[in-house]
């Protein structure tokens, strides 16, 4: 039997030569090729099969279908590299292999899609890349007797074409094959020795204005016991705008006594550099060193801005995930949010609502959690979390979104908005817990307003013509929920 593991990604900072650089983008430019090449005879057989029946020549005699296969076009692409580009000799094979997985790739999902296999959003065919998208390639299959790490755990192997034909390549093969890391890889180098972790693929990308390299890690150690001491059982987290998290229970150093967590707004504080910086871009010729020196610095504004958000976010799922047994949060529709606030013509609430993060946080609370033997309880998008009174259950028929305090009619309870819908998720996520619980033979998990039963219905029929009702074998009971 196979070992159970799990797959992660290990995100590193790169700091190449000029030279590595250059090499590095004319394997990006190869991987787009090759995922431009793919596509394009995709499309091509497609139009003439169409255009075959346009014509009325029967099924059996079109033109054969083109596999879409990952196995099916990587040796096609052998078999006309040489026809289609002459000068792979110069670029590793690694990124063309990766341009062509890519393609297919996305002509899988387009043709999930159009069959209704595939969830979420329609797909439509794929389009082609230029210079302008994303610059990535993947190394695959590096040799184990070299390995991915140099001696000092500071450098990354950069594969390099066997038989390059460029003399700067050949040349200077022992300065080009290590990437400089910003940050040491010691404990990354020591798991995959130890054969705890086990690399798959390196992905190479240009992001946020600088290189990075993303180890997929397959991670064979599966439980990973937790250090810090538990403050509590249970925790609930409603998501906002005004402030990033409100926690059912205050976590020192993390919130305020109320719970609030301070959302740091990251992008909000940069509006005026980035305002600055596209000025300047428009008053530059396009083409021009001035117009690529600017671009090149607001892609760097933004990885800076998405780095810290990144790091704010880890910082505070790391706390949450350690620190309790059970995380309940919302089933947040983030589209639908952005939607509506479309509809409101709130410019600053859209960019705050994706400026948050609620998905890269619930991402991270999820796999932290699962690292750690505890869990996530997701409550239900359409729970009334912020319309419900947290003291005695009285639901308001509409809330506005600039009513920051709640106020009860049946109870006169009056508190802060976000700090009753926090507590609202506590009480669904123990009434979850609860139902998860209770092993009673042929139900079903019960609804919001059902009864809680220790024991299974049994039918009991009282006229000719009246229709069976339920009746519990001993009086209902409600069992206690978790505190």
């Amino acid at each position: 039997m196979d070992q159970p593991y799990r797959n992660r990604g290990v995100l590193v900072s790169l700091d190449p030569t000029p030279a590595q650089a250059q090499l590095m983008r004319s394997y990006c430019g190869a991987s787009r090729f090759a995922y431009n090449w793919a596509v394009a005879i995709a499309k091509e057989n497609l139009d003439t099969r169409k255009r075959e029946r346009r014509d009325g020549i029967e099924e059996a005699e079109l033109t054969i279908k083109l596999s879409w296969s990952q196995y099916s076009m990587t040796p096609l692409w052998n078999s006309r590299k040489d026809e289609v580009a002459p000068w792979h000799r110069d670029v590793t094979w690694h990124a063309f292999c990766s341009g062509v997985t890519n393609a297919t790739i996305a002509l899988k999902n387009f043709d999930e899609s159009k069959k209704g296999v595939r969830k979420g959003e329609p797909v439509g065919f794929p389009n082609f890349k230029n210079r302008h998208s994303k610059q990535s390639f993947t190394l695959i299959n590096v040799n184990r007797s070299r390995g991915w790490f140099s001696m000092d755990s500071r450098h990354v192997r950069l594969i390099l074409p066997r038989f390059a034909t460029d003399p700067r390549i050949a040349r200077r093969r022992k300065q080009l094959q290590w990437l400089h890391t910003t940050e040491s890889l010691c404990r990354l180098k020591k798991k995959v020795a130890s054969g705890e972790w086990t690399i798959q693929a390196v992905t190479i990308s240009f992001t946020g204005g600088r290189w990075q390299a993303s180890f997929s890690v397959r991670q064979y150690s599966v439980a990973i016991t937790s250090a810090t001491k538990l403050l509590g059982p249970i925790m609930a987290i409603d998501f906002g705008v005004t402030h990033l998290a409100t926690l059912s229970v205050p976590v020192m150093r993390l919130s305020d006594a109320s719970g609030n967590v301070e959302n740091p707004r990251h992008l909000e504080a940069e509006l005026k550099r980035l305002a600055k910086l596209d000025r300047q871009i428009s008053r530059c010729v396009k083409g021009s060193k001035n117009h690529a020196k600017f671009r090149l610095r607001r892609q760097r504004l933004y990885g800076r801005i998405s780095r810290t958000r990144n790091l704010n976010l880890h910082r505070l799922s790391t706390t949450l995930a350690g620190s309790f047994e059970t995380v309940v949060i919302e089933d947040l529709n983030v589209v639908g949010m952005v939607k509506k606030s479309k509809k409101n013509t709130a410019k600053a609430l859209r960019r705050s609502i994706l400026d948050a993060g609620f998905y890269e946080l619930r991402r991270q609370l999820t796999y932290k959690t699962e690292d750690r033997g505890h869990r996530v309880v997701v409550v239900n998008r359409f729970y009334p979390s912020s319309k419900m009174c947290s003291h005695c259950g009285e639901t308001k028929a509409k809330l506005a979104l600039s009513d920051r305090v709640f106020e009860c009619s049946k109870c006169g309870i009056s508190l802060d908005r976000d700090v009753n819908a926090a507590r609202n998720i506590r009480d669904e996520g123990n009434r979850l817990l609860t139902n998860e619980a209770s092993t009673v033979a042929g139900h079903q998990p019960e609804t919001l307003n059902a009864d809680l039963r220790d024991r299974e219905t049994k039918p009991l029929r009282r006229g000719r013509g009246d229709r069976y009702q339920s009746r519990t074998t001993q009086p209902a009971r409600t069992l206690s929920l978790l505190a």
